[in-house]
C-alpha cells in the first residue's frame, strides 16, 4: 500500500472512534430568558460554549433549544429533550432526571457546569431582614420566578410565594410595587438593574445569598436509561473542559463583566 494511502486509512482510523461513538443528536433544552452569562435566548453563553467544547470530545452533536423552564423540564419528563441546561438537584426533578452522580448517588459537583448563588432582596422601607440563616418577614410572603427549586424551599419555611415572575425584572418590579417585601432571585441581571435602574432604589440587595448551587446538564430518565454510557461520557467531557485554563479564564471573564454591566 503507497505511502500516502496508508497514511489516510490510519488518519481515518484514529477518527473512527470518536465520529462512531455518537448516535443521534441530542435534544437540549435551556430557559428562554437571559440568564447571564450562563445561558441567553439567542443560544449563546458560558454552558453552550460549555457543551460545545464537550462535545468535541465526545464526538456528540447537541441541539440547543430554548423553551420556558416548566415546559423544558415537562419535555424532559416525556423525553421530547433529552437533557436541561442548567438546572440544580432537587428531589422533585429526581423523580424524571439525574444529574452526574458520585457513588452514593448524591450529585457530583466535580462533573457540575457551574456553581453560583441565589439572592435575596428586600424592600428598604419594611421590617423583614435576612442574615444568611434566619428569614424575617412579618407578611410571609416572597415573589420568586416560578419553575424554580427556591419556590419549593421558600415554602418549607412556611412563606407564601407569589411565583409569578418569569424574569428578575418581573420579580424586582413586584418587589418595588408592595406585593411582598422580600424576593429571591436567580441571575445577575437583578444586581445589575438594582444598581442602574431607578425604579427599583426602594429595593436593597441582602449582603448574604439565599442559597448557592451546583448546576448541572440533567438527562432525562428516558433518554439516560436508553444511553447512560453516553451520558456519562458527556459529564465526564464537562468536567475535563472546566479544568482547562482557556475555559477557566473565559468564565472569569465573563462572569465579571456580568458582574459590573
Amino acid at each position: 500500500m503507497p505511502f500516502a494511502l496508508r497514511s489516510i486509512v490510519l488518519a481515518a482510523s484514529i477518527a473512527a472512534p470518536c465520529a462512531q461513538a455518537a448516535g443521534a443528536p441530542l435534544n437540549f433544552c435551556y430557559e428562554d430568558i437571559a440568564q447571564a452569562p450562563w445561558t441567553m435566548p439567542d443560544g449563546t453563553g458560558l454552558n453552550i460554549e460549555l457543551l460545545k467544547r464537550a462535545a468535541r470530545l465526545t464526538g456528540d452533536q447537541f441541539n440547543f433549544i430554548p423553551r420556558p423552564w416548566r415546559r423544558c423540564e415537562e419535555e424532559t419528563r416525556s423525553g421530547v429533550m433529552d437533557a436541561m441546561i442548567g438546572p440544580s438537584d432537587n428531589p422533585r426533578r429526581r423523580a424524571f432526571s439525574r444529574p452526574p452522580t458520585r457513588a452514593d448517588g448524591t450529585q457530583d459537583p466535580e462533573r457540575a457546569m457551574y456553581r453560583d448563588h441565589v439572592d435575596l432582596y428586600l424592600r428598604a422601607d419594611s421590617a423583614a431582614s435576612w442574615d444568611g440563616k434566619t428569614l424575617v418577614n412579618p407578611r410571609k410572603m416572597v415573589v420568586a420566578q416560578r419553575g424554580y427549586y427556591i419556590v419549593e424551599m421558600l415554602q418549607a419555611r412556611g412563606q407564601t410565594v407569589i411565583d409569578t415572575a418569569k424574569s428578575a425584572e418581573d420579580g424586582l418590579r413586584l418587589l418595588a410595587a408592595g406585593t411582598a417585601d422580600v424576593a429571591v432571585l436567580m441571575g445577575r441581571d437583578a444586581e445589575n438593574l438594582l444598581r442602574d435602574d431607578r425604579r427599583f432604589h426602594g429595593v436593597l440587595l441582602a449582603k448574604q445569598p439565599f442559597a448557592s448551587f451546583d448546576f448541572h446538564l440533567m438527562a432525562g430518565s428516558k433518554a439516560y436509561a436508553k444511553e447512560p454510557k453516553r451520558f456519562e461520557a458527556i459529564w465526564g467531557a464537562i468536567a475535563k473542559v472546566r479544568a482547562t485554563a482557556d475555559y477557566q479564564r473565559l468564565e472569569q471573564s465573563l462572569v465579571r463583566l456580568h458582574e459590573h454591566e
